[in-house]
This record gives structure tokens, C-alpha cells and sequence, in this order.
């Protein structure tokens, strides 16, 4: 038998008896998957008195044989005739006191069987669940053997769908390059130039003079968008209108012609330029637009200068401009080392599970599948009110081509959450108390928050409580795999270099590996084929 795992016994905050929505974040991915914890709840009594039998396991479905044995299910059905007398308005018979053989002939006796063994299954399937340490990824499902008959073993056959047995990689032999960030002056320097840009004082130009590279220039605008046939842009809000707009000339996403057009003119001039709509996933991706302004002041920068009032401003108050840069240059050490950490965290993730070994459950692809639909038609439809296949078909995409991207979507992050759930068993990750309160506290920080409120907040409802546990196991897990792989950290030129190389081998081991799925159903199709065409000739032999 696979080995299989209980979520509840791995340091994962258990919810109870309810099933349970988690979302897993992996690398920016959200992913939901339902899952159910425990499946019932089951009230403590003594535990049912049955004989079990693994029939089968094929994959990831385990089909186990379960014997009630009578006096249990006996057991189960007084619990039920009792239940029915306490409730029951029968003349002649007071609640609690009406037998037993008149309750059977009221209510039938079929109908107390069945919900006796709607009491019972509970307990059996979370029984053998817990007996077999089966980890499930669905609800069971249950099929009762014959007929349920007093005196005789209930017979049942329980098929659960457990986590796919999973087979890591070498995690030693995967190599991944990691840049080793260096701040130089010119970093830092930038930051300070940036932060006098933001802190600006903007000034009316009074003479009488053109427009100059750094200034900003305060203009009345309209627009018109260039259609081709067919094109279903309909009219934007500020198309055909004039507007007032300011346009700093220094700013890093202006587009070069409006620049190069207005720089040298003056108030009261009016000029047209065109640009080409950057690619922003709008309809207007890639669409000239033509801009007709009339230039109504100029306005100049004038930067504060790097005194006491200016530290002060920017929050580093009793500092002098030597410790504020030391200060920035801390932080931007700080960035720039989680930035290179994530980044490597990502290349090892994604190597691991290119070369991990399982058999994705169809059932939680086509369930993340659905999840994901759902999520992209409800945004859709709020967005531009139209349903989700519209909204495909009318940006030019076959919808069926587009079920079958979300699709690969879905088993991608399937794949990704199953292989992160091994790594954090295989580095025996837990959440403790601890770790709840650390992170607590930073959320609280970072939102400006009561972190008693906060934290109150989050233990209300176990959901939530769940969703935080699991988010704090899944980052330590992350953290914990550049301790367990290869890291090289290499100054710029040789990790640019070395990156290069990785994503060349990865892409040609996930080119080698599609192609020989393709030949191996392929091959599969050519032996269908040959069978139908031989079983074909036969019957016309026979004829």
C-alpha cells in the first residue's frame, strides 16, 4: 500500500467536522482545493465493531470491504427507534414510552434501517480512514452490499480517493543559481533622487519661454482611437472630449513623441501626436491613438535641497545624510537579498516538480478546473457584463482552445500544491503557537492594526484560522528548500549566464517529455486501432 499521510496529525490546525476550502499560494499562484479534513463528526462512543478488507488500490482509489457486524448496526437501530419515541405524537403513548414494534409498524421498518445506517456510516468510513492512515482528497463514496436485514452483518464497500503516492527527486543533485546582490553608490544615490523627485515643489513658469525637457506641462486634450474593420472598441470616455491633463516630461513611461512633439513649444500652441497603445490586456493593446493638445501652462521642478527639513520629510529624522544613506543602503540590501532568495526558491520549486513522479488526480484537476472558470465568468460578467465564452469569442480565441489553457492551468497548480504537501512532509514542517503570533504581528504592522484585534479576529472562525496555518506551513516549506538543494550564488555576469543555461535545460526536458507523452498515446491509440480493424475484418470472415 502507498504511503499516505493524515493532514490533521502533521502540524495543519484542524477545522472539525465541516469540509473545508483552503487556498495555496504558490509563487504568486492561488489555488483552491477542497479537501476534507474530517468527514464526520462523530459523537464518542465505543468504536464500531466490524472486519475490514483491502479489495484493491489502483493509483490513487482504495477499495476496502467493510463487515458490520450485527449487534452494532443493532446497537444503532434502538438508538434510532429511541430517538422516534422521544419525538413521536402516537395515541395512546406517551413520548419516550411508545414500543418498539409499534414504532416499526408506523414508521416501517425499511425506513428505520435506512436512517440507522445513515447514523452508522459516518463512523464506519472515518473509522477505517483513521485504521488505514489514509489521506483523502474527496469525500468517499459508499455502496451497501445486498439488503440490510436483522441479525445479519451489514456489508459495505468503501472507495476512498487518497493523495497519489508521490516520488521526490535527488533534491541534492538539483542546482540552482542564486545572484548575490551587490548595492553601489549609484543605488543609492538613485533612491535619494527619486525620493527628491516625489517631494517636488511644482512651480508656474512666468516668462515667456518654450516647453524644456524637465518640465511639466499642463495641457487640454482630446483623443481619438484609429479603428480598423471589424474592431469592436466602442467609445471610451475620454475619446471626443477634452480634458485637462499634466504631463511630466521626465517621467519614465511617456512615450517618446509626445516628448519630442511638445518640447520647444509654447503656451497657446496646438499640437497632434500619435502614439500606439502599450500591450495592458485592454482592447486598446496595440491601437494608435491620435492626441490633440492645446498647451495651457508650463510648470518647473524645483527639487528640495538635502538639509535637516528634508531627512525629516522623508522619515529620517535625527539622522544625518551619511546615516540615511548607510540606512537605504541597508534596505536596499534587504530587497534585493529577498528578491534573489525568491527567485532561486522558484527555479528550485519549479525543477523539483518537473522531475517529480505522480499521477495528478483527475478529479482535483477537473475540480480546480471548475474553480477557476467560475472565478474568471464571475469577473467577466461583473467587468463587462457578458458571459465568459463571449468575452473568449470576441477577442478572436477558440473557447474550446481557451478550456483546454485553463485546463493545463488547473493541473499545473494541482501538481504544484500536491508536490509542495511531500516537501513539507519530507522537512517534517509544523506551525506552532508561535509562528501564528510572529505573523500576527507583522499583518498588524503592516495594516496598522491592534495585533490583540487581529489575532482575535483570526481565531474566531476556524476557517480563517486554518487558511493562516497553512499559508505560515507553506512558507516555511519555501524557505526551506534552497537548505536542501545545490545553490550557487554568483555575482551578476556569471548568474546571468548560468540562468540562461537552466531555463535551456528545462525547456528542452519539458520539450523531451511532451513528446514522448505524445508517442506513448500515440501508441496507445495505433494498438485501439488495431484491435477495432482486426475484430472489423473478423466479422466479415464471419459474414
Amino acid at each position: 500500500m502507498a504511503d499516505t499521510r493524515d493532514l490533521g496529525s502533521r502540524g495543519f490546525v484542524r477545522v472539525g467536522s465541516n469540509p473545508t476550502s483552503r487556498t495555496i499560494k504558490i509563487l504568486g499562484a492561488t489555488s483552491v482545493l477542497k479537501y476534507t479534513p474530517r468527514l464526520f463528526h462523530v459523537e464518542e462512543r465505543s468504536l464500531v465493531t466490524m472486519r475490514s478488507e483491502l479489495i484493491s488500490q489502483e493509483k490513487n482509489i482504495v477499495k476496502i470491504k467493510v463487515e458490520v457486524e450485527p449487534e452494532r448496526f443493532e446497537e444503532t437501530v434502538k438508538d434510532v427507534i429511541k430517538e422516534i419515541s422521544q419525538k413521536a405524537n402516537i395515541k395512546g403513548f406517551r413520548k419516550g414510552r411508545v414500543p418498539r414494534n409499534v414504532i416499526e409498524l408506523y414508521f416501517g421498518r425499511e425506513s428505520i434501517y435506512r436512517e440507522a445506517l445513515e447514523n452508522l456510516i459516518p463512523e464506519v468510513v472515518t473509522q477505517i480512514k483513521e485504521e488505514y492512515g489514509l489521506e483523502l482528497i474527496a469525500e468517499p463514496r459508499v455502496k451497501l452490499e445486498g439488503e440490510v436485514k436483522e441479525g445479519s452483518p451489514v456489508l459495505l464497500e468503501i472507495e476512498y480517493e487518497v493523495v497519489p503516492e508521490i516520488e521526490l527527486p535527488d533534491l541534492s543533485q538539483i542546482e540552482v543559481p542564486k545572484l548575490k546582490p551587490i548595492v553601489t553608490d549609484e543605488m543609492v544615490e538613485q533612491v535619494i533622487k527619486d525620493l527628491r523627485e516625489r517631494n517636488a515643489e511644482h512651480v508656474d513658469v512666468e516668462e515667456e519661454r518654450p516647453i524644456e525637457e524637465n518640465d511639466i506641462v499642463v495641457v487640454n486634450a482630446t483623443a481619438q482611437v484609429e479603428r480598423e474593420e471589424g474592431d469592436d472598441i466602442e467609445k471610451f470616455d475620454f475619446e471626443g472630449k477634452e480634458v485637462e491633463d499634466t504631463i511630466d516630461l521626465t517621467a519614465d513611461y511617456l512615450d517618446e513623441n509626445v516628448k519630442k512633439d511638445l518640447v520647444g513649444q509654447s503656451v497657446g500652441s496646438t499640437i497632434t501626436t500619435t502614439i500606439t497603445h502599450p500591450d495592458d490586456g485592454s482592447k486598446l493593446a496595440g491601437k494608435r491613438i491620435t492626441y490633440t493638445m492645446e498647451v495651457k501652462g508650463i510648470k518647473k521642478k524645483i527639487l528640495p535641497e538635502l538639509d535637516e527639513e528634508f531627512l525629516k520629510k522623508v522619515g529620517a529624522d535625527g539622522k544625518d545624510l551619511d546615516e540615511f544613506k548607510t540606512h537605504i543602503k541597508e534596505q536596499l540590501q534587504d530587497v534585493l537579498e529577498n528578491r534573489a532568495k525568491n527567485e532561486a526558491i522558484n527555479l528550485a520549486l519549479q525543477q523539483i516538480v518537473n522531475q517529480t513522479k505522480i499521477d495528478v488526480p483527475e478529479r482535483l484537476v477537473d475540480r480546480e478546473f471548475q474553480s477557476l472558470l467560475y472565478e474568471e465568468e464571475q469577473r467577466i460578467k461583473q467587468a463587462y457584463n457578458i458571459t465568459l465564452e463571449e468575452y473568449v469569442k470576441q477577442s478572436g480565441i477558440d473557447f474550446e482552445e481557451y478550456k483546454k489553457k485553463v485546463r493545463d492551468q488547473a493541473f499545473r497548480r494541482v501538481l504544484n500544491s500536491l508536490v509542495l504537501e511531500e516537501l513539507t512532509k519530507r522537512f517534517e514542517i509544523k506551525v506552532d503557537p508561535g509562528d501564528i503570533r510572529s505573523h500576527v504581528e507583522r499583518m498588524a504592522t503592516a495594516y496598522n492594526l491592534s495585533a490583540e484585534e487581529l489575532s482575535s479576529f483570526i481565531v474566531s472562525d476556524q476557517d480563517r484560522l486554518y487558511k493562516l496555518s497553512y499559508d505560515i506551513m507553506t512558507e516555511k516549506t519555501l524557505d526551506k528548500i534552497l537548505d536542501f538543494v545545490n545553490v550557487r550564488e554568483l555575482e551578476k555576469e556569471e548568474y546571468e549566464k548560468a540562468l540562461k543555461d537552466l531555463l535551456e535545460k528545462m525547456k528542452a526536458a519539458s520539450a523531451e517529455q511532451e513528446e514522448t507523452e505524445e508517442s506513448e498515446q500515440d501508441s496507445g491509440n495505433e494498438a485501439r486501432g488495431g484491435n477495432e480493424d482486426v475484430s472489423t475484418d473478423s466479422d466479415r470472415t464471419d459474414g
